[in-house]
């Protein structure tokens, strides 16, 4: 997924989205990283120390609020 679909789908099921990590950032979303052969797949952001979840992590997280809502809808 793209990261605007990914700010969008964290949005609609209640997460603050942001482009940078700060003390407040509860989770970096690490999807896939493209390098050159041999090359490291290392950004900044996950040097900081903040926790990681996969991007399948993310959309099952997604799928989890969507059956709590769900269930209290009476569904």
């Amino acid at each position: 997924m793209t990261r605007n679909q990914a700010f969008s789908l964290a949005k609609v099921f209640g997460a603050k989205p942001q482009n940078w990590v700060t003390k407040r950032t509860d989770y970096l979303v690490v999807g896939l990283i493209e390098t050159a052969l041999g090359e490291e797949p290392i950004t900044k952001k996950l040097l900081t120390g903040t926790p990681t979840i996969s991007e399948r992590d993310f959309l099952d997280w997604c799928q989890a609020r969507l059956a709590q809502w769900s269930r209290s809808l009476g569904g």
